[in-house]
């Protein structure tokens, strides 16, 4: 396994674990007061981050051959 699959893995995995908590959030049904909509919020925005963050990870590294 190369350390750029790995990296793509892992930033995939936050990004999932990120939406999920926003699902969370939105749907709970303790979700009373604005905390968890700002929580689901800034959930969305860390996946957003993480997605771009991945977008140029791929093309900074398209030329390197990382094992």
């Amino acid at each position: 396994m190369s350390l750029k699959f790995l990296h793509q893995v892992i930033i995939f995995a936050g990004v999932s674990i990120s939406l999920i908590f926003a699902f969370w959030a939105f749907t709970s049904s303790d979700a009373v007061g604005i905390g968890y909509t700002i929580t689901g919020i800034a959930c969305i925005f860390i996946a957003i981050a993480l997605v771009a963050y991945e977008i140029h990870f791929l093309k900074k590294t398209r030329r390197l051959i990382i094992q």
